[in-house]
């Protein structure tokens, strides 16, 4: 037993210094970080950001990440359609759960993420707009899903992949380079996003507006 334990310490030891951090390595991260070089994701960057990070500016966390814009940061949601039912097997023209990734510099707009995918069936077949109603997942079904808590999404080793739809944001495919929740709320991934759409193969749809409340005349596009 003492040698088991000593071998856990220094795998422990050699994950800390693979994800470049003190944070202790725990089953989600490790997940997501598989996933991503299963996928031979070559582009990809793993960060550790401090605690105060979330209550910093969008234009300090581009700085702190290395990104060149702060439209390159996005956060992934797992939303519920109240008006699908439990029940059903998964369909992904009419999915009860959806991620979608999106620039925190934007708002996610119910109707058009509803137009988006009412649009992957054939005209003849299109549900009604009523057909939809999305609201945030409870914590429960977020933990069950995807596998990560608050602030850790990421739509990388999610836990149920046969039962989410991705959808990515045209807002955030016109970037060429996408930093995303990481599997834990300190750690954050980025990668082009060609390789996000390689891999994942999301539905790309315009799904957001610019957020009235953000401050653009900080923010040239460049950090």
């Amino acid at each position: 037993m003492a040698d088991l334990a000593e071998l856990e310490k220094r795998v422990e030891a050699l994950e800390v210094r693979h994800h470049g951090s003190q944070e202790k390595v725990d089953e989600a991260m490790r997940r997501a970080r598989l996933a991503v070089e299963d996928a031979a994701i070559y582009s990809a960057c793993w960060k550790f950001v401090p605690e105060p990070y979330y209550a910093w500016p969008l234009s300090k966390r581009a700085e702190c990440l290395g990104a060149t814009s702060v439209h390159n940061l996005c956060k992934s949601l797992l939303l519920d359609n109240k008006k699908a039912p439990d029940s059903a097997q998964f369909d992904p023209t009419y999915p009860k759960h959806v991620l979608v990734v999106l620039p925190y510099a934007a708002s996610l707009d119910n109707k058009l993420l509803a137009n988006a995918i009412r649009a992957l069936r054939p005209v003849k077949d299109r549900l009604e707009d009523n057909s939809f109603d999305f609201r945030i997942a409870s914590q429960n079904d977020n933990d069950r899903l995807t596998g990560y808590k608050h602030n850790s999404v990421t739509p990388f080793g999610i836990a149920d992949p046969n039962h989410v739809l991705i959808i990515l944001a045209e807002a955030a495919a016109s970037q060429k380079f996408i930093w995303m929740g990481g599997g834990h709320v300190q750690l954050k991934l980025g990668m082009a996003v060609s390789d996000f759409c390689r891999v994942l193969k999301p539905v790309v749809a315009p799904i957001s507006q610019p957020r009235a409340d953000f401050d653009f005349s900080n923010d040239d596009g460049a950090i």
